[in-house]
């Protein structure tokens, strides 16, 4: 199995050990010491006290300063955490315990995240858009809304429009699950790399997610922490529509920036026995009705899937697959479940799995080691396994593999990559009798690891991640998925039109999904996001902290004074700087904290200054979604960083202008000449340095 993209400790060194870092240390002994010196001079000045101020009503005021700088310490310790890696969800509620049991909050202001109706809803819809993507439906529309390639600025241009109009409905790493496999089938036909398509249509996603309110989880922490802004399922649209036509319109003029950098294409001997090496060999079958019957292997996709090798068909890969033809890959367990879900029709050859009869959903990749005493050392595949049916195997070792296909050269070339000569020895299948040590690559019910004989045939086993199978690629599924969609329309339009509560209509399209056996009953918990549900539910825990210390009031005011001064007087300074400021923290950590962390800023912004409490909403949903510029600011940013592949420079260069021009549409771009002049030097600045 792959590793798992997450921070991971590393082994030897406690929790304690990995989070005190010296880097983390410094910085909190170097805040807990201005602290110090600013709250024993707030004990003498009565005007830095008022600086943290809390009014509750209009005559009950109190300042506790040294409550506000300790809760602001642990936020600048929680924001350097989560820019080293470290997940929102965990530094959020750490911080919210933290300050409840230090007094700064109250039980119920800690937990009130928890019983959020928006929270709720928006995990609701996670259920219905997560039936919608298993039943391939998003893979289908992408496929024929893109149409037959024509010219490439058109060919890009369509793609964008695409995207965008998926990108409304649909979470934006949803939709670039859904895209990357159609795209990467596409780029081809239309003579573009899958490099100019894959960043571009991020960007676009991440700025059309925020047409509702329903559909972004910036827009719904907004909507939860600043209930004063009064924002409907519709406001931010105008807006959305807007910043995504300035994507669209930039995307078009800078993709040469990312037509630098060229695929490496496999060329080597020893390059393709290393993609070989400790990898299952699986001969997948084209079934009849497939979509990929009249594609050639590049246009299906099937060179570039992440943890697999094609090294044999019987067919020229130059020729258009058909009905019957035969494809043999060296992949790992992660791989092998890659290409079951994102190549709907294409099954494995001799289909080893109907033994194990009905109850598909219930079914799960595994990888079990044989252990030294087991009844299968001396057994020859295939073999019967109770609840099971063995897909393949391999020696991690001593590799003995056989080509299946022995009259045929392994791994024909096509026009995008090399033909390569490997002796047959080499490569191919498992043969011979099982020894202690094989792996093994079983398909099984999720009751397979508990059957008393595993415990004694195998010395392990380990579930493959995301190895359910799909959904797709049946007529019945296909149904389901366009009922899913009608569902997810309705919500919408009885939720715009105020007929009920949003969080009764959610979790009654969930019930009628499991009636409609659109999603199944035991896997709708699989759907849900609980990462999400945390960091929503742990960033209003904060943002009443952040309130109910005075810490609010004073960032407010600086806010207010930097906006002020970097507007040369102008008003609109304010929001510009809100702007800037959110759109800097949603490229160091997630932007659904930034959200969180903000919102409460700005709403003592507008108290202060009279300002439209819906307008300050706006610009912090729109600037916590820009996060263009790192790799790591979004799942969706981390998601295509390997399938470019991009480096963390291509982030950059492509984003930044891309960040400065949404950062004064999202300001109204109303800061006169002297603003107008600003922004034209960043842009001159950043050309001289590219």
């Amino acid at each position: 199995m792959e590793p798992n993209p997450a921070r991971r400790f590393r082994s030897g060194h406690s929790y304690v050990a990995e989070i005190c870092t010296w880097r983390i240390l410094l910085l909190f002994l170097v805040s807990a010491g201005c602290s110090l010196l600013v709250g024993f001079r707030a004990e003498r000045d009565p005007e830095l006290q008022k600086l943290f101020e809390v009014c509750e009503g209009r005559r009950r005021c109190h300042s506790n300063p040294w409550q506000a700088l300790l809760v602001g310490n642990v936020l600048l310790v929680a924001t350097a955490m989560m820019m080293n890696g470290y997940r929102s969800y965990y530094v959020f509620l750490a911080a919210v315990t933290f300050f409840g049991v230090t007094g700064v909050i109250s039980t119920q202001q800690a937990l009130a995240g928890f019983s959020s109706p928006g929270n709720i809803a928006f995990q609701a819809v996670l259920v219905l858009v997560g039936g919608i993507r298993d039943s391939g439906v998003l893979d289908h529309m992408f496929s024929r809304l893109l149409g037959p390639p024509s010219r490439q600025a058109k060919a890009f241009l369509r793609v964008q429009l695409v995207t965008a109009f998926l990108g409304a409905f649909v979470q934006q790493t949803m939709v670039v699950v859904a895209a990357a496999p159609a795209l990467q089938r596409w780029a081809p036909q239309a003579k573009v790399s899958t490099r100019e398509l894959l960043l571009p249509i991020t960007h676009v996603a991440a700025m059309a997610q925020n047409l509702m309110v329903v559909t972004s989880t910036v827009a719904l922490t907004i909507y939860q922490t600043m209930p004063e802004a009064q924002m409907h399922m519709l406001d931010p649209a105008l807006g959305c529509m807007a910043l995504t036509a300035l994507t669209c319109a930039y995307n078009l003029l800078a993709t040469p920036l990312l037509g630098h950098t060229t695929l490496q294409r496999r060329s080597s001997r020893e390059h393709m026995k290393h993609q070989c090496q400790n990898r299952y060999s699986l001969t997948f079958e084209v079934a009849k009705g497939s979509f990929l019957i009249n594609s050639t292997v590049t246009q299906a996709g099937l060179l570039s899937v992440a943890g697999a090798v094609l090294i044999d068909t019987d067919f020229p890969t130059t020729q258009p697959m058909a009905a019957g033809n035969r494809l043999t890959f060296a992949a790992t367990a992660a791989g092998v479940a890659r290409i079951r879900n994102g190549s709907p029709g294409l099954v494995l050859e001799g289909d080893p799995l109907a033994v194990l009869g009905a109850q598909r959903h219930k079914r799960r990749l595994f990888e079990v080691g044989i252990s030294p005493g087991s009844s299968l050392v001396g057994c020859k595949p295939p073999i019967c396994l109770n609840q099971g049916s063995l897909l393949a195997a391999r020696r991690p070792q001593a590799q003995s593999l056989v080509s299946p296909m022995p009259t045929r050269r392994p791994y024909r070339g096509s026009p995008d990559t090399e033909s390569v000569v490997v002796d047959t020895a080499e490569l191919g299948e498992f043969s011979g009798a099982l020894a202690a040590g094989d792996i093994l690559l079983v398909e099984a019910f999720l009751e397979f690891a508990d059957l008393p004989e595993v415990e004694n045939d195998f010395s392990f086993v380990a579930l493959v991640p995301e190895s359910a199978p799909p959904r797709h690629g049946r007529p019945v599924d296909q149904h389901r998925g366009w009922l899913a969609l009608l569902l997810l329309f309705l919500v919408i339009l009885f939720s715009v039109a105020n007929v009920c509560d949003l969080v009764f209509l959610g979790l009654a399209a969930v019930g009628c999904c499991i009636m409609l056996n659109i999603v199944h009953r035991e896997s709708v918990l699989q759907r849900l996001d609980l990462s999400i549900f945390l960091t929503i539910a742990g960033g209003l825990g904060v943002g009443q902290a952040i309130k109910a210390s005075g810490l609010a009031n004073a960032w407010a005011q600086l806010v207010v004074a930097a906006g002020k001064r970097v507007a040369f007087g102008h008003p609109i300074g304010i929001l510009l700087a809100l702007s800037f400021i959110s759109s800097v923290l949603a490229n160091l950590m997630s932007h659904t904290a930034t959200a969180a962390l903000m919102a409460p800023i700005a709403m003592k912004v507008c108290m202060a200054e009279s300002m439209n409490v819906k307008a300050a909403a706006m610009v912090l949903t729109f600037s916590a979604n820009a996060s263009f510029t790192t790799p790591f600011a979004s799942a969706a940013n981390i998601m295509i960083k390997g399938m470019g592949p991009y480096e963390a420079a291509d982030f950059v260069r492509y984003g930044i202008p891309l960040q400065v021009l949404c950062l004064q549409l999202v300001s109204r771009a109303r800061l006169g000449r002297k603003g107008l002049h600003l922004v034209s030097t960043t842009c001159c600045l950043y050309c001289y340095i590219v």
